[in-house]
């Protein structure tokens, strides 16, 4: 004998048809709760999260780090410092390290941009390993290892490529351009 599914178990399966199919590549797993990472798409490194949004703050004003790191969370990230030390960077640009909630082997990173408090973006999809190596609240830099075709996911061997990331025109920008896949060396 057939079951029929009632109207809340059809509204769950639509749910969750309609979240796998527009969960964006950031999105790793379910963040710590339980809860899958917000079902739309992560805005472009290089466009504010609202075109016609002012960045807030000149960094003057208190850095929002509890606020930041919900974001991350939210895109399924765990940022990789706590946000009392957060609090004390320096502002407008600031950047913030993290990795996919839920990864088990630490390959899965991505650095994110806060201009004032409010989100700019993040580096790139994709990313193996990277390092923040500096930040002053006006330039970020990145430090991505480079791995060759025939390197083992622990060890790089294309030694390490260097990115200056600054706030130009209401966008974060790269210089050098950053790749698509900023790891892999040769590309």
């Amino acid at each position: 004998m057939r079951q029929r599914l009632g109207t809340p178990a059809v509204a769950a399966l639509l749910c969750l048809l309609a979240m796998t199919m527009t969960m964006t590549v950031t999105a790793c797993g379910a963040a710590e709760d339980g809860v899958p990472p917000a079902a739309r798409p992560s805005v472009s490194l290089w466009e504010t999260a609202d075109p016609s949004a002012k960045p807030s703050g000149d960094g003057t004003e208190p850095f929002d780090a509890d606020r930041a790191v919900l974001r991350i969370k939210r895109l399924g990230f765990t940022a990789d410092t706590d946000p009392a030390t957060l609090k004390g960077l320096r502002g407008p640009l600031r950047a913030i390290h993290a990795h996919c909630t839920g990864s088990v082997d630490g390959h899965c990173v991505s650095v994110f941009f806060f201009h004032g408090n409010e989100y700019a973006g993040n580096d790139a999809t994709g990313v193996r390993s990277s390092a923040i190596t500096s930040q002053d609240g006006k330039t970020v830099t990145l430090s991505y290892p480079q791995f060759l075709r025939t390197d083992p996911q622990c060890c790089h061997s294309g030694g390490e490529r260097a990115y200056r990331v600054r706030w130009k025109d209401g966008k974060v920008v790269f210089s050098p351009p950053l790749p698509e896949h900023p790891n892999d060396a040769g590309r």
